[in-house]
């Protein structure tokens, strides 16, 4: 299997990126009995010399940063996924799941290759934390304001949470295409894995094991898990170097009543 991790992250977050190489995405730099494994870092662009000139060096060191030209913003979240699977569908023909994740976000890459190896779809299909029949919210106050003019409709289509989903390689170019007939949301995810993909009729599932939610930050408990999110740099190690030990012993959760 040929899996490959994207994390959308913002150019200052350069501590998140050099603990992410160092704790769960380390394994992306091997290529062992499991499958293929690549780790990238996708990022927008900035004014400010000096970072730039840091990410420049980062780049250099790692190669792993893949940068795009449009401003790095919370606004810009749609462009930045749009410009991830323009990526895709020009870099990476022979790939066959594609992570989309976050820089918050802690993986544990063996049990989400283990599991892609297991699930009988492997084409036209999106895996990840799974929403269905969600309303847009209507308040021009709210954080997530949707109106009419950007989705007119009274209940959302089915949509996958955007702190992490897997898309089988075939989905990229029908994303792409839909996101150019489409008006933007800011929600990227609704706009991606749900008005996109369904202009598709793009499958999408729920993965036990993706979280959008904040997890202890232990080893026992991403021990079986894929995902966790709102993951802080030394949540990370901790968790990694938890992970690593052999046997990991877990006490089983004390039953209530």
């Amino acid at each position: 299997m040929a899996l490959l991790i994207l994390v959308c992250t913002a150019i200052p977050n350069s501590k998140q990126r050099e603990t992410i190489r160092k704790t769960w995405g380390s394994i992306a730099v091997v290529n062992n009995n499991t499958g293929y494994v690549r780790l990238a870092f996708l990022v927008g662009s900035t004014n400010n010399a000096t970072l730039q000139e840091q990410l420049e060096r980062e780049s250099v060191e790692h190669s792993d940063i893949i940068q795009q030209n449009f401003v790095d913003s919370y606004q810009n979240l749609t462009l930045k996924s749009v410009m991830l699977l323009k990526w895709v569908s020009e870099f990476c023909p022979n790939v066959q799941f594609v992570l989309k994740t976050d820089d918050d976000m802690y993986v544990n890459v063996p049990n989400l290759v283990y599991s892609l190896s297991r699930f009988p779809i492997k084409s036209n299909v999106i895996y990840g934390v799974l929403f269905k029949k969600a309303k847009p919210d209507r308040n021009p106050r709210a954080k997530w304001y949707v109106p009419k003019n950007q989705f007119d409709g009274n209940v959302f289509p089915d949509y996958l949470s955007g702190t992490g989903y897997v898309m089988s390689r075939d989905v990229v170019p029908k994303l792409l295409e839909a996101s150019s007939t489409l008006p933007f949301l800011v929600m990227e995810d609704v706009f991606i894995t749900g008005l996109c993909a369904s202009q598709y009729h793009i499958k999408r599932y729920n993965i036990r094991g993706f979280a959008y939610w904040r997890r202890p930050p232990t080893g026992c408990a991403f021990k079986d898990a894929i995902t966790g999110h709102h993951v802080t740099v030394k949540d990370m190690i901790k968790i990694w170097k938890e992970l690593q030990k052999k046997p990991l012993i877990c006490r089983p959760p004390k039953k209530k009543g």
